[in-house]
């Protein structure tokens, strides 16, 4: 692993479910620790409830607010603060307010960057969408609609 610096508007861009998410350090920049993704999510996006399996995730607020939903806690984030999702635990997010939500997401170790590059430019199909998160350690529950 070496220094790195990356310019702002840097790095690979994936259109992942209808948001726009920017690598800014995965597996080759961390020797596989973690992933450092900036994201823009729309207003109206949200997740589905999914578990991750294989890493912890956890998101900074730039801007906008994300709705938050873990296990059977539900909570508002703002620009500013950290959210930590831990592993194996259901979980999902969505832009709720009239402006783009701005976030930066971790992973650890890394490689959900691969996840998002694989189902990057591709309309959201639920199947394809289940069977590409298994492939990847992830396991998707269901629509943020039945559960929230």
């Amino acid at each position: 692993m070496s220094a790195l610096h990356l310019p702002a508007g840097n790095g690979a861009t994936h259109h992942f479910l209808g948001t726009t998410m920017t690598v800014k350090a995965g597996v080759p920049e961390t020797a596989g620790a973690l992933t450092l993704i900036e994201q823009e999510c729309p207003p109206g996006f949200a997740t589905p409830w999914h578990v991750h399996q294989k890493d912890d995730e956890a998101f900074y607020v730039l801007s906008g607010a994300a709705q938050l939903y873990c296990g059977d806690r539900t909570w508002q984030a703002g620009a500013g603060d950290f959210v930590l999702l831990p592993r194996d635990l259901p979980h999902a997010f969505a832009n709720r307010q009239d402006s783009l939500l701005r976030l930066l997401q971790l992973t650890w170790p890394a490689g959900f960057e691969h996840f998002a590059a694989d189902l990057s430019g591709r309309a959201p199909d639920p199947a394809l969408l289940a069977q590409v998160a298994a492939d990847h350690g992830y396991r998707i529950i269901g629509p943020l609609e039945e559960k929230s």
